[in-house]
């Protein structure tokens, strides 16, 4: 199934909601379909629509993968619901199978809806020829206030630099998923597959039309685990660590009226690694920069701003020690010694690197102090006088020039 006719039919099975323009309610047990090109039979299943604008022939149009996209496409974007409700869809390919669970959507009005949850999903894939595979297992998934009309017109007009959806709230539970390391053999110590899982993804939005005024998220529990046996799974042993645990949290507000850029704590953390946070202010920033789905336009809106201020926070869990074990290995030097070597370093090349700028010194003797004792460090960089063009930052060539525009502190194990 090719990527616009997939585009098309899952947002097809949202936009079902809204005040109905005719009362009637659809029922059809099942439609199977095959999408010639990509060898695909499609089956769905347990439909049920009350209160749509659209016959009976018009819904299983919409939900039939031999229906040309330009078709799809109109049903979607005309069709109004008081809600709908899908069984199953079952996607059987030469080498795949998708399955995806009940659905259900509420309240959708050609690309809007209330509502729309997915119980669950699954991807099972193999590689022609090869003893290799995979599969991925996605739990519920939840949306509300959702808007996903220029994307559909977008791909309606094949202008896919403007394809732009809003939902307003998502909940998701997560998924597992695994698939086989070719380069690695299958009776290679711990094996070749390689694991990935999602525990959970929250985020809130508002708007305010087509602009996103504040936002709020969190992705908790990623985890990639390589194959033992793999490079890349020896490489981060050699580092200290069988797999890479992340999160990712942050929030951030946009004041239309001053054209201000809030971000606030934006957060990486890594178990028995460490928290970097990120949070500032920028001004002029044009609502188009946030809005457009045009994403050249979006960068040139986004040149126009200036940068208030940043300021930038670490915590140590363990990063700092397993990176110096790390490279102390590489050069057959003890972690200590080179930890000594690299702090006396900090302290005279920052100086001689800054031209003996009068914040070099403070600077120098914090990064000291943090690579003695590695606790946490909090950096903070502030415009001096007027806030600085992201443009102008873009042609500074040597740390005088930006000295001379921001003023930088760093603070460490505070």
């Amino acid at each position: 199934m090719n990527q616009r006719r997939i585009y098309a039919a899952l947002v097809g099975s949202l936009l079902l909601a809204g005040p109905a323009v005719a009362q009637n309610r659809v029922v059809i047990d099942k439609v199977t379909s095959r999408e010639a090109s990509a060898k695909n039979d499609v089956t769905v299943s347990g439909v049920e629509v009350v209160n749509t604008n659209l016959s009976s022939d018009e819904v299983t149009k919409l939900l039939s993968a031999d229906t040309p996209n330009d078709q799809l496409l109109a049903l979607a974007l005309k069709m109004t619901a008081d809600s709908l409700k899908i069984g199953g869809v079952t996607v059987q390919g030469e080498m795949s199978k998708v399955l995806v669970g009940p659905f259900e959507a509420s309240s959708v009005d050609k690309g809007r809806f209330a509502r729309a949850m997915l119980s669950d999903f699954s991807v099972n894939y193999t590689e022609k020829g090869q003893p290799t595979g995979g599969v991925l297992t996605g739990r519920k998934l939840d949306m509300k206030r959702g808007n996903l009309g220029p994307f559909l017109a977008a791909l309606q007009s094949g202008k896919f630099e403007s394809a732009s959806f809003q939902v307003g709230d998502v909940a998701w539970d997560g998924f597992d998923g695994s698939f086989t390391d070719s380069q690695t053999p299958a009776d290679a110590p711990g094996g070749n597959q390689v694991k990935v899982s999602l525990r959970g993804l929250t985020a809130s939005t508002e708007y305010a039309g087509d602009t996103p005024v504040s936002s709020k998220g969190e992705a908790s529990g990623f985890t990639f685990a390589p194959a033992p046996a793999s490079e890349l799974g020896k490489g981060l042993r050699s580092f200290g660590y069988e797999r890479l645990e992340l999160g990712v949290s942050g929030a951030g507000r946009y004041e239309p009226a001053s054209q201000r850029l809030v971000l606030q704590d934006y957060t990486i953390t890594s178990p028995s690694a460490g928290r970097l946070s990120l949070s500032g202010e920028v001004s002029g920033v044009d609502p188009a920069a946030l809005a457009s789905g045009d994403a050249t336009r979006r960068g040139m809106a986004l040149l126009g701003a200036s940068v208030e201020g940043l300021k930038l926070n670490f915590v140590n869990e363990g990063l700092v020690e397993k990176s110096f074990t790390f490279a102390a290995d590489k050069q057959g030097k003890t972690p200590a010694a080179l930890r000594s070597e690299v702090s006396a370093m900090a302290g005279q090349l920052l100086p001689l690197f800054l031209a003996g700028d009068p914040q070099s010194l403070p600077l120098a003797q914090s990064v000291q102090t943090f690579l003695t004792t590695p606790k946490n460090f909090t950096l903070t960089l502030k415009a001096r006088g007027a806030p600085v063009p992201l443009a102008r930052l873009g042609t500074i060539r040597d740390p005088m020039t930006f000295l001379a525009l921001v003023n930088v502190t760093l603070v460490a194990n505070q």
